[in-house]
């Protein structure tokens, strides 16, 4: 763009602080001797907007202090962002509220594909719209998931070349519901290079396998946050595994950064992991009694923040569909209770009651100590012992001292995260077995990842392992951009294109203060490692390492 081009009846965008962006249309045009430039829009609530500047000005920063055009109406709504005329903030985000506006949730911007939640079930998945899909190139048909997964196999087959798809976005935007019919894709979609709209006559016992881990990882992975009825709290990497022949044969998940401390806290209208309602709603009346589950308001770890249910949700019919989905992949019922029954022993161990002023109590009859310690299969005594006092292992002696209070409570709440992430390792690796044993190893030709990692949240009290997976988003960011932008742009320099640059926003200042030599993670380690190492002597490095005005931007 130029100031040549800002002509009466141009469109620009402004700033509004109802609509985010308005639209208004060039008035009047004035450009003085001395060089000062006046534009005048008015916008369609005949409201002026008044852009003033120098031609000098305008020319230092290449027309970048410009009102931000409007494209065409005949672009407007466009499939592809790139076929817009002028790509920027205000027409990025009117091109998706127009597709939106007309039920159409998905927008390809290039190689990516912008999904916005439609916050409502839409009928766009069925078998019908994937055999719409299978074997058609993008851009055949309407942006869609299908296409995207569609794009990957026939990719995977053209190139040899194993494939991933990402689905990254902030929290409640849609991204394990979209992994998840990603996954559906794979599983029930003609799996033939042929171009004919055929499906399979049904899925096999892998596939079913593959689906039926959906429910199991959500119900021991996801819960209920400000933002999400249904939130991933871990990040999930799923390989959809191929044979020669290109046929579905097995897969394999990988889990990273599981939010233990869900497991203990909850935020304020937040849940903890869906398991647990599930087994308080749908368990048999004589586990029930055994196990004394009575409500949820029984338990401390499962009431903090204050949400039992949620709108439009059976606990216990979702209990029933956990269930089968363990037995699909091979757990049988008995082994099913053993990991019901530990789950509720985490649920006793967070109701023990810890006292005393200064050193820790826990009273011999605390009766969810004596139902935690038999379910667990440890003498009540023994588990008491360790959640009220600590040994020092040292060459010469073994040293035993009292923990106050406060320490008890972090040993216990410590205990229970530790048994839950193990049960959930254990869970992962049972899966993975399942679905791809040795037997198959030496079949596998190549493979189609789906990245599933859960979102950015910025909450009143942030875990750690929040801190880690917002740290993973910025890393992402990171690879869009360079994919995205850096990389096609110097493309463009190489075969000397005539192109005006696009600018965006570069991350690596936050991720270097997050990775760098003197960053957050280097003093945490530093910290971490003194004899002396404290939470204050931690934040003092951090004010003092981070607290410039370049760290405040």
């Amino acid at each position: 763009m130029s100031l040549d081009t800002y002509v009466k009846g141009t469109q620009c965008w402004f700033t509004d602080e109802k609509e985010g962006w308005i639209s208004a249309t060039l008035s009047t045009k004035d450009v003085a001797a001395d060089g000062k430039v006046t534009l005048t829009f008015v916008d369609d609530n005949g409201k002026d907007h008044v852009f003033s500047s120098t031609v000098a000005k305008i020319k230092e920063t290449n027309d970048g202090n410009l009102p931000p055009m409007r494209n065409p109406p005949l672009l407007e709504g466009t499939e592809d962002l790139t076929n817009l005329s002028y790509l920027n903030e205000p027409a990025v985000l009117s091109n998706i509220k127009t597709r939106y506006s007309h039920c159409n949730i998905y927008t390809y911007s290039g190689i990516v594909l912008i999904a916005a939640n439609p916050f409502a079930r839409v009928n766009l998945y069925s078998q019908d719209i994937i055999q719409a899909y299978s074997g058609r190139r993008r851009g055949e048909l309407e942006p869609h998931l299908f296409a995207i997964a569609e794009d990957a196999y026939r990719c995977m087959i053209r190139d040899e070349k194993n494939q991933t798809i990402v689905v990254s976005g902030e929290s409640g935007a849609g991204k394990t519901v979209s992994a998840k019919f990603i996954m559906r894709y794979f599983a029930t979609a003609d799996d033939s290079e042929s171009s004919e709209n055929s499906t399979k006559a049904g899925m096999s016992e892998t596939e079913e396998q593959i689906l039926a881990t959906n429910p199991i990882m959500e119900a021991f992975g996801n819960a209920k946050t400000t933002r999400n009825d249904n939130s991933s709290r871990f990040g999930k990497f799923t390989e959809i595994q191929f044979d020669k022949e290109r046929n579905i044969i097995g897969a394999k998940i990988r889990t990273y950064l599981l939010e233990r401390s869900r497991l203990v806290y909850q935020p304020e209208l937040e849940r903890n992991y869906h398991i647990f309602y599930q087994l308080v709603a749908g368990a048999p009346p004589s586990e029930k009694k055994e196990l004394d589950l009575q409500s949820i308001q029984q338990f401390h770890y499962l009431k903090q923040g204050g949400v039992q249910t949620i709108n439009g949700v059976d606990d216990a019919a979702e209990f029933e569909i956990t269930q089968r989905s363990l037995s699909t992949i091979g757990i049988s019922v008995q082994v099913q209770w053993y990991i019901f029954r530990l789950l509720a022993a985490l649920l006793h161990i967070g109701n023990i009651q810890v006292t005393g002023r200064m050193d820790s109590v826990i009273s011999d009859d605390d009766p969810s100590l004596i139902i935690a310690s038999k379910v667990l299969g440890v003498p009540a005594s023994e588990f008491k012992k360790w959640l009220v006092k600590k040994q020092i292992t040292t060459r010469s002696e073994k040293i035993v001292s009292n923990l106050k209070p406060d320490q008890s409570l972090v040993v216990r709440d410590s205990v229970a995260k530790y048994i839950y992430s193990s049960l959930f390792d254990w869970l992962v690796n049972n899966i993975n077995a399942s679905l791809s044993s040795e037997a198959i190893a030496s079949k596998i030709h190549s493979f189609i990842g789906v990245l599933d990692i859960y979102g950015f949240e910025h909450f009143k009290k942030n875990s750690f392992e929040q801190f880690c997976i917002n740290y993973a988003n910025e890393k992402l960011q990171q690879e869009f951009n360079q994919h995205v932008f850096k990389l096609e742009q110097e493309e463009y320099v190489r075969e000397k294109i005539d192109w005006k640059f696009i600018e965006f926003s570069d991350n690596q200042p936050c991720i270097e203060m997050i990775e760098g030599k003197l960053g957050v993670l280097s003093l945490l380690d530093e910290e971490s490692r003194m004899p002396s190492g404290s939470d204050q002597g931690w934040c003092n490095k951090l004010f003092t390492q981070l607290g410039t005005e370049k760290h405040k931007k």
